[in-house]
């Protein structure tokens, strides 16, 4: 698998991490190559932008209020308490940060003050945020339990292996408590089942190969997909393997549970349905190129992205085909699609973003090219939620953020200080 992890620069690691939504108005997202950041979304308004408070006690002074001369204030000048604006040494204005970004950084982790230095190289993992706790994974094969509010560390972990996969947790037996149990998969094919509240180790499983997808834990069985061919069944209290199914090719997309089906694709051009209880193929689907992407089902339809650039839409029934046609898209497919409003939202690697019918796959916008967001896309867009409304939001490689309306395709880039 030295190749193909070459193909897609493993080694040289950038990260593709996705964004989180931590809280009605956090964004918790890689920012920078190998860094992680919380980002207020909601700016100050009104009466707030007249004086020189912290309203909204997010620790940054009048952030997204317009510029009120003929410059905006920028980079560390949003971050005191200062007009500092002026044209020939003459102030421009007398309000204080007009003009600076809306979207302000409450926390950056690493520092680059730790001592040790912390450098986790690079993040492939999109962090689950549990209550007041993220979760994060580097390819260094760290991993961290951070403090929602300052990004302080709660504790840490050594893998032993770069981390590729999504991280998974398991929730108490009310679903409404912390997460008992974050399970962490490495490149190395190692399965670890941590405490969440401590970080302490409580089993491991060998896949015997490098596990790319995101460990799937449904409550009976926790799944994981490797590149060896194999997706496992596994008991989550002691990780005792329950069944295997096995293909000739790597497994390498996150394996997603629908009505009792277990989604997974890879490197043999082919989407495996399998019965979730007994690890039987229930039906399969060949294209023309790795299925990578995660699968979204939708009621019984499951729509497949591929990196030959076709959207497949499927029954989830016996993988039938519900379009005429699949969707083509300029690029690659690697980032899965995603529901926001009327549209299925696509966008493919170098960035061009589509919004579909998904009833029938017909195109209903598009910004492509020139138009598009023009950065690689690898990550996973997300949509729906009190702090997104119903927009999207898509992370590109390099740290650059947009946020799309799903209902005119429109975007801008998220702008920090």
């Amino acid at each position: 698998m030295l190749v193909a992890a070459a193909c897609v620069g493993f080694n040289n690691p950038e990260g593709w991490a996705g964004p989180t939504v931590a809280a009605d108005d956090l964004l918790v997202v890689s920012t920078d190559k190998g860094e992680l950041s919380a980002l207020d979304l909601v700016p100050e308004s009104g009466p707030q932008c007249d004086n020189s408070t912290d309203d909204d006690e997010d620790g940054w002074v009048n952030e997204g209020c317009p510029r009120a001369g003929a410059k905006a204030e920028r980079g560390r000048d949003c971050a005191n308490a200062t007009s500092d604006d002026a044209v020939d040494d003459i102030p421009d204005d007398d309000k204080i940060n007009d003009g600076c970004p809306a979207a302000v950084p409450l926390w950056t982790f690493p520092t680059g003050q730790e001592d040790p230095e912390i450098d986790l190289e690079a993040i492939y993992t999109t962090p689950p945020v549990i209550g007041d706790t993220v979760y994060l994974g580097g390819y260094s094969g760290d991993v961290y339990a951070l403090s929602l509010d300052d990004g302080s560390e709660k504790w840490s972990f050594d893998a032993d292996g770069p981390i590729i996969a999504g991280l998974a947790t398991s929730l108490s037996d009310s679903d409404a408590g912390p997460p008992t149990t974050l399970f962490v998969a490495t490149d190395s094919g190692t399965l670890y089942a941590l405490d969440a509240e401590d970080g302490s180790e409580q089993w491991r499983f060998d896949a015997e190969d490098s596990i790319w997808g995101a460990p799937l834990m449904t409550g009976k069985f926790v799944y994981v997909a490797a590149v060896n061919g194999r997706l496992y069944a596994l008991d989550p209290k002691d990780g005792s393997e329950i069944w295997r199914f096995e293909t000739e090719s790597g497994l390498i997309s996150d394996p997603v549970l629908a009505d009792g089906t277990i989604l997974v694709g890879g490197i043999g051009r082919t989407l495996h349905a399998v019965d979730a209880d007994t690890g039987r193929e229930r039906w399969s689907l060949k294209a023309d190129n790795w299925f990578w992407g995660k699968p979204l089902v939708l009621d019984s339809t499951v729509y497949a992205p591929n990196l030959d650039g076709n959207l497949y839409a499927l029954s989830l029934a016996d993988g039938a085909p519900v379009w005429d046609t699949p969707f083509e898209a300029l690029e690659p497919l690697r980032s899965s699609p995603i529901i926001a409003g009327d549209a299925l939202v696509v966008v493919d690697r170098k960035g061009n973003v589509y919004g579909l019918d998904p009833e029938n796959g017909n195109r209903i916008w598009s910004k492509t090219e020139e138009d598009g967001i023009e950065k690689t896309v690898l990550s996973n867009p997300i949509a729906d939620s009190p702090v997104l409304a119903e927009e999207v939001f898509i992370s590109a490689q390099g740290g650059d953020l947009f946020r799309i309306d799903p209902a005119a395709g429109s975007f801008v880039k998220v702008v920090t200080p």
